[in-house]
């Protein structure tokens, strides 16, 4: 319907004719499916799940409320966004104060300290790209001045290149000398204590060989049933902090103090940053003659008109009002309707899928 409408909407303005007293339709939906039969559009079973379906599955909802909880049980120690037309800071009530760094946030400056990325396969990040980009982001933070006293946290997007795992237990085999991908573990215990265990001898008879999940077990003071089978290990250690499913990223930020927290899976309302690249594609795209230039020169200059704009305080306070509608139970539909555009509608209409089976050639 949505081809039918579009039809005949540009139809009657091109010929100058009144929708409403012409009535009816030039060309029907049926008339319109069988035009893409003859233009060779193919109506095949897609066997993916569409990608809207998935804010609402039960481990995205689980993510989520974690999420939110642990914002909303923090709020008094972050600066929030007070409402009204000019948007301005609000101090936290507590200390030790936290800052809040959406991923890609980082203003590289000419003639100050910054890094050069080499792009991995496909001409796409991997996570050895990013892990040494979040490095030098970790150690300027250190020399940041208005950070200072301060708990970084930072809201990280949930893609694959940013959540790998560190290890798992089935990088592991059960006895000496097994193959074994990992080289130490490096993990916290209850009190935050860091602990490093190596998963290779250094010294003795088996030196250089791997250890092992029952000698490693040793080493963590776990013991182990004799003639405990390597499922029943695994089953066994997930619970300790050793083998916690920490990402790479998160292990790695911990040496420099710093907080990772994945943003949820399909939840761009609830991560800054992602506003600022819609409000920078915007401006050049409105902006733009084609010209690469020309496209060069416009993405400079939205980001001026970022700051002049005070646009990130408003997507800040529009990320703190999304926080609050979730944890009140609104639904992904409903927050976006509620705060992101009169425009929106909560049911989804373009996902429309015509099957063969309706069709008729006749």
């Amino acid at each position: 319907m949505d081809l039918v409408r579009f039809i005949n909407e540009k139809y009657c303005k091109l010929n100058g004719i009144d929708e409403q007293v012409n009535g009816g339709c030039i060309r029907s939906e049926r008339s319109c499916q069988l035009d893409f039969r003859r233009w060779g559009a193919k109506f095949e079973a897609n066997a993916q799940r569409p990608y809207f379906e998935g804010h609402e599955k039960d481990d995205v909802v689980k993510h989520r409320n974690d999420f939110i909880n642990y914002f909303l049980e923090h709020k008094d120690f972050y600066r929030t966004i007070t409402d009204g037309e000019a948007p301005a800071w609000s101090l936290p009530v507590k200390s030790r104060q936290r800052i809040i760094i959406c991923s890609g946030d980082v203003d590289y400056v000419e003639r100050t300290a910054t890094a050069s990325i080499n792009i991995g396969s496909d001409a796409y990040f991997n996570n050895e790209t990013i892990l040494n980009q979040f490095e030098r982001l970790f150690q300027m933070l250190e020399f940041k001045q208005h950070y200072k006293k301060h708990q970084i946290d930072i809201i990280v997007d949930n893609a694959r290149t940013h959540t790998a795992k560190a290890y798992s237990l089935q990088d592991f085999r059960k006895s000496v000398g097994g193959h074994c991908t990992v080289d130490c573990i490096e993990y916290l215990d209850e009190d935050g204590n860091p602990h490093i265990i190596d998963c290779y001898f250094k010294d003795g008879a088996n030196k250089g060989k791997s250890k092992g999940l029952v000698e490693i077990c040793k080493d963590l003071g776990i013991q182990l049933p004799p003639k405990i089978k390597l499922e029943e290990i695994r089953e066994l250690l997930p619970g300790h902090p050793a083998f916690q499913n920490a990402t790479k990223l998160e292990t790695f930020a911990l040496k420099y103090k710093v907080n990772v927290i994945f943003c949820p899976k399909y939840h761009c309302e609830l991560n800054a940053i992602e506003g600022f690249w819609y409000s920078q594609k915007a401006f050049v795209r409105s902006r733009t003659d084609q010209a690469f230039e020309k496209m060069i020169k416009l993405i400079s200059e939205s980001r001026a008109y970022f700051v002049e704009r005070s646009i990130a305080l408003k997507l800040f306070r529009r990320c703190w009002h999304a926080v609050e509608a979730h944890s009140q139970g609104q639904t992904y539909g409903e927050v976006f309707k509620l705060f992101f555009s009169q425009l929106c509608s909560a049911s989804v209409q373009s996902h429309r899928r015509i099957s063969n089976d309706i069709i008729n050639d006749d």
